[in-house]
């Protein structure tokens, strides 16, 4: 026998993480468009950085080295768990929101069972489905591309163990309204348990969004996901965390591998929630790029949806594939094309530094006023 027959069943449905131009580091980038300076605006990465608190903090942590973490990051949930009024108990750590994801899967899915997920959103949901042999069912979007919580009430079955959500949604930016929400919870069988994404948490500011975790504190089959990669800038440390009911979480404590989270992120991670101007700064730094976003789409007639996230979703009119190509091959701009979703005109631009949005605009007008 060989080999390749040796594998899982769920093994074609898998794919490695893509190797496509958009998820590349910057300097792969630059070899092999040739360029001397390439501007990376795919990734939602913070073009702030990291706190300086949290940096100091990290090269102090490179001292002890030799000796494992704490397994379960003490000192970061207590922290965490002081911020959200939840118990530390309520708190479970993760090598970054992807591994979280796939940690949930591992502990809830068999294969058969059936997890209900949006057309359009996070692709990490599906990809951990698949992994466990259980069934996507793809739930439809609203016309304005906002998740349709009727719509995935619709497709619950007693085969339906996980609904996932990402609120604020990753690619769109959009959320979900509170109301949606409590209606939502109100109508959820018991054999169903919600995992929301809020990676994008700490940028949302306004009255529209409504984090979920008070439907944890009242012990909702609710599963929430936050990570340090975003406002935080702590991408490349890899930390995620999650927040549940404790039954739910001393679940997932099953599955999680022990010392999963180095202690160099443990450290960054609770120096970074010490610095609260930092994450101020951030904030309005995003806030800033946003509005010069949303400017330049008016101008040049784009349809856009307003984001609370790090990132804006805008559909040009325009091929995104080519549009994709065109940017990164003569101007050095690397953004997402949405076309794998069926959004054949759409892209998704993360909000980086003056100096890149800049970069972009100033090749947009050039593009669409030819």
């Amino acid at each position: 026998m060989k080999v390749e027959q040796l594998v899982r069943e769920v093994y074609p449905k898998l794919m490695p993480y893509s190797s496509q131009l958009a998820d590349l580091p910057v300097e792969e980038m630059k070899k092999i468009l040739g360029k001397q300076q390439v501007f990376k605006l795919s990734f939602n990465e913070n073009p702030l950085g990291p706190s300086p608190k949290a940096i100091k903090a990290m090269q102090q942590a490179l001292q002890t080295l030799n000796l494992y973490p704490s397994s379960t990051g003490t000192l970061v949930q207590q922290k965490i768990a002081e911020i959200e009024g939840v118990l530390p108990e309520n708190i479970i750590l993760s090598n970054g929101a992807d591994e979280m994801i796939t940690m949930v899967a591992q502990t809830y899915l068999d294969p058969g069972d059936e997890v209900i997920i949006p057309e359009v959103t996070f692709v990490q949901y599906l990809a951990s489905a698949h992994l466990m042999g259980a069934t996507p069912i793809l739930s439809p979007m609203k016309e304005d591309l906002g998740i349709d919580l009727q719509a995935i009430l619709d497709r619950i079955t007693t085969k339906t163990k996980l609904i996932c959500l990402c609120n604020p949604n990753n690619p769109t930016g959009a959320v979900i309204p509170k109301q949606e929400l409590d209606a939502f919870f109100q109508q959820l069988p018991d054999h169903v348990i919600v995992v929301i994404d809020e990676a994008y948490h700490e940028y949302a500011n306004g009255p529209e969004y409504f984090s979920s975790i008070p439907f944890v504190k009242e012990n909702y089959p609710v599963f929430v996901i936050r990570t340090f990669s975003k406002i935080y800038s702590m991408a490349a440390a890899r930390l995620g965390y999650g927040i549940g009911p404790e039954p739910i979480v001393h679940a997932i404590h099953q599955v999680r591998p022990p010392f999963n989270v180095n202690s160099v992120a443990q450290a960054g991670a609770v120096a970074s929630l010490e610095d609260q101007e930092h994450i101020q700064n951030a904030r309005r730094i995003n806030d800033t790029g946003k509005s010069l976003l949303y400017a330049a789409f008016e101008e040049l007639g784009f349809k856009y949806i307003k984001s609370y996230g790090n990132f804006v979703y805008v559909d040009t009119g325009y091929n995104s594939g080519e549009l994709f190509t065109l940017l990164a091959e003569q101007y050095g701009i690397i953004v997402r094309d949405l076309s794998g979703y069926g959004l054949t005109t759409s892209l998704r631009i993360s909000v980086g530094a003056e100096s890149e949005l800049a970069a972009l605009m100033n090749a947009l007008y050039s593009i669409f006023h030819k």
